[in-house]
């Protein structure tokens, strides 16, 4: 009796552990499965064919028996690597779990924001899994995998005492970002002063020191130390926006078998649990992945073939789609600034072929010419009024200006565009437009003030010599060098205007690096700019330096 109750109960677990089984393998996991184990199959076969010239990116791995894959060095809970140079988290065990399906060793490489598209790009490693997310304009660089395999959204992270609760209360604040992430444009679009850095612990590091009173990263990453009592009671989540899937990728060209591959996989491992499980064990929100293990569970997003059907992958994110229930409206660009995309595309600026960051730049260089001839127009007046009164005026008029010339002589720039910000504030609401005309200003005093200086002094040579003939104009004629030089300083200057909140060309290409991590083409553009434009002033100067010395000839 006693063994038939045993024998039962063996035939009743072994029925719950079948059922169990096929509970945990739903069809469509299966379906999806059996398709990346064809894919396999014929890479391997290719692989035994022929390896010495093979181009095929699977291919490649089979035939030297590794993967090479980007991963994150800091980035707790996804991946990190130790002291002993170990890789751990919830993307290295997926990419391990990747090389076993393959049969193949896994080698991680360390990347980081600027360089793991490049590197996939290039070939230097076959696929990233490096918390990226999938935005629309990074399809034309590399292939994402889909469905994807984590989302997460941008939260502004700073003390709790700071009142900050949305977009609005983000005036006048600095927010430090990550290099290259897709939504710090955002912040730009919405005249934020930012700064970048390279890694997410320089971030943590800023916040602590207060040399950053707000950063901004995927409120993933702050998901370990949000549980940490003594972070927490410092330092809380403001805001969100943003959702984003993130993506592993691999590059565009040779790597269509491993993209279809990995897609299966990705697949089969929601339906299974797999990557739920994976997310379980490194203590990360698995809130995303139990929806994702519900829809690829359902065999109506699965074709015949195994394949993910198009209409159940979620779609990229492109910013020029966000709306103002979100973040911020994305104004649509113009067909001039749709030309200047076409050039830039066709010049090879990947960078600004996005629509946000085209609009960005043609308001930046819009700002910049305004501020260079603003500042030339200031300069000159200010040179002329002082020059003028210093010879002409009388006694007190000739003393103040002496006095303010000797101001502006002596202070640095930089402290003359802080109390220009100090003054323009206090007289009215501090705006991009005033802070425009408070840059206007100072460089124009700053320059005019010894431009000023040395007409009086070429003034003062004129009449200790009787003999020759006493006029303005030849005192003006005479000090023309050194006035075409503070102009000249002045349009070389321009970029300090960003000290004060202006927001033109060169805050502009700052905003860029931090929404591309491809910096020397940024600054490269930056560079043939501002060179173009001081030479076009020095140009014109020298003109009109000649048209001068002709009138001063003809009124001799």
């Amino acid at each position: 009796m006693t063994r038939l109750v045993r024998a039962l109960g063996a035939m009743v677990l072994g029925v719950l552990l079948v059922c169990g089984a096929a509970q945990a393998q739903p069809e469509s996991g299966s379906r999806a499965a059996a398709a990346a184990d064809r894919i396999l199959a014929e890479a391997r076969q290719d692989a035994a064919r022929e390896c010495a010239h093979a181009t095929d990116v699977l291919v490649q791995v089979l035939c030297r028996g590794t993967i090479r894959v980007g991963l994150r060095t800091y980035y707790p809970g996804f991946s990190v690597r130790n002291e002993r140079g170990e890789f751990q988290g919830f993307e290295v065990d997926l990419a391990r779990r990747i090389a076993g399906f393959l049969g193949v060793r896994l080698q991680p490489v360390a990347v980081d924001p600027k360089n793991r598209i490049p590197m996939v790009a290039s070939g230097d490693i076959d696929l990233v899994i490096a918390t990226m997310s999938h935005l629309g304009q990074r399809d034309r660089e590399v292939t994402f995998i889909r469905p994807h395999y984590y989302q997460s959204r941008t939260v502004v992270v700073g003390a709790k005492a700071i009142p900050v609760a949305g977009w609005r209360d983000l005036a006048g604040q600095t927010v430090c970002l990550p290099v290259g992430a897709g939504s710090n444009i955002l912040f730009t679009r919405h005249g934020i002063a930012v700064l970048t850095f390279d890694k997410p612990e320089q971030l943590l590091d800023a916040l602590a020191f207060n040399e950053c009173p707000l950063i901004v990263h995927d409120d993933t990453f702050f998901g370990t130390l949000l549980t940490d009592p003594q972070w927490s009671t410092k330092y809380a989540i403001k805001f969100g926006f943003a959702p984003t899937p993130w993506g592993m990728a691999v590059a565009r060209v040779h790597a269509e078998r491993l993209a279809a591959l990995l897609s299966e996989l990705s697949v089969a491992w929601h339906a299974d649990g797999v990557l739920l499980q994976l997310a379980q064990a490194n203590r990360i929100d698995t809130t995303f992945l139990w929806n994702e293990q519900e829809r690829w569970s359902s065999m109506s997003c699965i074709a015949a073939d195994g394949s993910p059907r198009p209409d159940c992958l979620a779609p990229p994110v492109r910013m020029s789609e966000v709306n103002d229930t979100t973040v911020v409206a994305v104004h649509e660009v113009s067909s001039d600034a749709s030309l200047l995309v076409r050039l830039e595309a066709a010049a090879g600026l990947p960078f600004l072929q996005e629509r946000g960051a085209s609009s960005l730049l043609l308001q930046g260089i819009g700002y910049s010419l305004a501020l260079i001839v603003g500042a030339q127009v200031a300069t000159a007046l200010f040179a002329l009024v002082f020059g003028r009164l210093m010879g002409f005026g009388s006694t007190p008029v000739r003393r103040t200006v002496a006095a303010l010339t000797a101001i502006g002589q002596t202070t640095p720039l930089p402290l003359l565009m802080f109390f220009g910000y100090i003054v323009a504030g206090g007289i009215t609401r501090y705006t991009g437009v005033v802070a425009l005309i408070a840059a206007v200003v100072v460089l124009g005093f700053y320059n005019g003030c010894n431009a000023g200086r040395a007409i009086h002094e070429a003034h003062q040579a004129i009449q200790r010599d009787a003999t020759a003939p006493q006029s303005y104009w030849r005192a003006l004629s005479l000090a023309s060098i050194q006035l075409i030089a503070f102009l000249i300083n002045a349009a070389k200057g321009s970029p300090a205007a960003g000290m004060i909140g202006v927001p033109e060309f060169l805050n502009v290409m700052t905003d860029l690096t931090s929404y591309s991590s491809d910096r020397v083409t940024v600054y490269l553009v930056l560079l043939v700019f501002y060179t173009g434009l001081v030479l076009l002033v020095i140009t014109l100067l020298y003109a009109a330096r000649t048209r001068l010395a002709a009138r001063v000839e003809r009124t001799a």
